[in-house]
């Protein structure tokens, strides 16, 4: 607990758990009454009675309307707004979200006295992230095109192949029967190919694009996963909602791109809104824990996207969802970029 005194007022805090904090402030009688001017002139405002203009009544006749309590808590919510800016700047605490706000003593004469909790970025060190990328890094991802995944995908063409001959004869796929064979006259109707072995030359190329890309996820996974289980951090509740909130408008997105609506969907699950953020909530933690630590590396190490590749990938974005509001698309792009350059300069310590 951490107390300090200012000439007008008094603020004790007290951290609670999942990065939270109890501020409790006793504010001086004097800067409180100092307030009720203003509260009478903010009341008075949006007050109408029949003789007076709006903004123009008598004083004793507006608190015969508005009564004591209300020039109290319109004080009070004035104080407050005050003061806890100058708490924040004095304590140097970094807060997320709205407070929560409780009186505790509220008189005309004396002090008023209230307490405001809220969510406090997390402390955390970060653990030596370039050693566990660098041991990460040395560990062998293997990357291998077999022929068990070229016959994979030319079953997947046979499959295609009668799925069209039956679709011409007008009827569905008989499963009794041998799925038909590739031929290079067939494998020229799908592409610049004359062989099946031009096809399947091509098949291998892109199977090893794939599985590459692949083996880079995983080794990246692998790091993040590494450096999070040697963090200690509580993430405070504002965060993983944030990260729910941003599942469900990828969820979202999603499934608008294949035509269904979020809500139907939900209905043909059987779930709510509640129920999916439920099941989502392990994910929205590690994502937000692994968020931050990235965060947290970019500024350790100085890393931040162009402004004209943000520029650039924000219109892109823009195109495919016209309707999604400015700031988060710049606030996503920005995300994406900074992760992209935060995995390379973790993957640029191997061998160090």
């Amino acid at each position: 607990m951490d107390e300090h005194t200012n000439t007008t007022h008094t603020v004790t805090t007290k951290k609670l758990p999942n990065s939270r904090i109890e501020i409790t402030v006793s504010l001086s009688a004097e800067e409180f009454d100092a307030t009720r001017s203003l509260a009478l002139k903010r009341i008075g405002a949006d007050v109408e009675l029949p003789g007076f203009r709006k903004g123009h009544i008598p004083e004793k006749i507006l608190l015969a309307k508005i009564g004591a309590a209300a020039l109290l808590e319109e004080m009070a919510e004035i104080a407050i707004g005050k003061v806890y800016p100058k708490i924040i700047i004095d304590k140097k605490l970094d807060v997320l979200g709205r407070p929560e706000v409780s009186i505790t003593k509220i008189a005309h004469g004396n002090p008023l006295e209230f307490t405001l909790t809220t969510a406090i970025f997390p402390e955390y060190t970060l653990p030596d992230y370039k050693k566990i990328a660098t041991k990460i890094g040395v560990e062998k991802f293997a990357v291998v095109v077999n022929d068990e995944d070229i016959d994979k995908t030319i079953e997947q063409i046979r499959r295609m192949r009668a799925q069209q001959e039956a679709e011409a004869l007008g009827h569905e796929i008989d499963e009794t029967v041998s799925l038909p064979d590739i031929d290079d006259a067939y494998v020229q109707t799908l592409g610049a190919f004359k062989t099946v072995a031009e096809l399947k030359e091509k098949l291998r190329e892109n199977i090893l694009v794939d599985k590459t890309r692949e083996a880079k996820d995983k080794k990246r996974v692998a790091i993040m996963e590494a450096i999070v289980a040697d963090t200690k951090i509580e993430l405070p509740e504002v965060i993983i909602a944030q990260e729910l909130l941003r599942m469900e408008d990828e969820f979202t997105a999603d499934v608008s791109r294949m035509g269904i609506d979020f809500a139907q969907y939900l209905q043909k699950l059987g779930k709510t809104k509640e129920d999916m953020q439920k099941d989502w909530r392990p994910d929205a933690e590690k994502r937000a824990t692994i968020q931050l630590l990235i965060g947290k590396i970019a500024d350790a190490e100085k890393i931040e996207p162009s402004h004209e590749l943000i520029e650039k990938e924000a219109k892109a974005l823009r195109e495919r969802y016209p309707d999604a509001e400015e700031d988060r698309i710049h606030s996503y792009v920005h995300m994406l970029l900074t992760n992209e350059k935060v995995f390379e300069f973790l993957e640029s310590q191997t061998g160090k």
